[in-house]
């Protein structure tokens, strides 16, 4: 049972961390310190995702409480759970988890002393989020589904959504560090981190909405939520290296 569970524990947290260490070694010059960065890891794969579950389900319930009278519309009643999945992957999730991801951005400020540092801490902190996140899926899929099933999920989510985790809260960190040095907008940043956080759900909810049309309705947003994350990804270290020029400090 030990072997097992540290086998869920070493797949699910390897590709994030191999991501935490390609984004922070992208910057060439004066490349943030190691425990700093898995501080903010650490602070993504626990509080982060804690105090998210925690907010997510007191969101849940008021809008199930609250938009209760809708429930009568014939559209919304037919409709009610495919709604209900896209509403939680599309606003309540993404406004939510960028949120309380930011605060593995916060522990590090102190170290935050270029413009491209906020992107590597914000990365860092989404990454670690990430793979707690993944390794709840992947348990439930194994229990659920077995061997197959848990190899499957953690293949398509550690090159998918684990990308898009540390890439959207890298949007938030990069808006942090342009507020401190260049009065940016941190409210900016963070806002471009929920809306890439968002359309990468609805991308992953298209199966939900066409459920029970034809099984290749699947692949199609499967191969665009993989290529987005490799695209996210490719950006974020893009600007890192843009930011990370010696002529463009001081």
């Amino acid at each position: 049972m030990l072997c097992l569970l540290s086998a869920l524990v070493f797949v699910a947290f390897l590709p994030s961390l191999i991501y935490m260490i390609a984004i922070r070694n992208t910057e060439r010059y004066e490349r943030e310190p190691w425990f700093a960065v898995l501080r903010s890891f650490i602070i993504g794969a626990t509080f982060g995702i804690i105090l998210a579950a925690i907010l997510e389900g007191i969101a849940v319930n008021f809008y199930a409480t609250s938009l209760s009278f809708l429930r009568e519309y014939l559209f919304i009643a037919k409709h009610k759970e495919s709604i209900d999945a896209i509403v939680l992957a599309a606003i309540i999730a993404p406004f939510i988890e960028e949120a309380t991801k930011a605060y593995g951005i916060h522990v590090s400020r102190r170290y935050i002393d270029e413009i491209e540092d906020g992107l590597v801490y914000g990365a860092s902190s989404g990454f670690g989020f990430a793979a707690t996140e993944n390794l709840l899926y992947e348990i439930s899929a194994f229990l659920q589904g077995g061997l197959i099933s848990w190899l499957y999920v953690a293949l398509v989510r550690s090159i998918s959504s684990a990308l898009v985790h540390g890439s959207a809260t890298a949007m938030t960190g990069l808006g942090y560090s342009l507020k401190r040095f260049h009065r940016g907008s941190l409210l900016k940043g963070y806002l471009s981190a929920v809306l890439l956080h968002s359309s990468f759900n609805i991308l992953a909810s298209v199966p939900i909405i066409y459920r029970g049309e034809g099984g290749y309705i699947y692949l199609v947003p499967l191969a665009l939520a993989i290529m987005y994350g490799g695209i996210s990804f490719s950006y974020i270290k893009k600007k890192i290296r843009y930011y990370d020029i010696p002529r463009r400090k001081g």
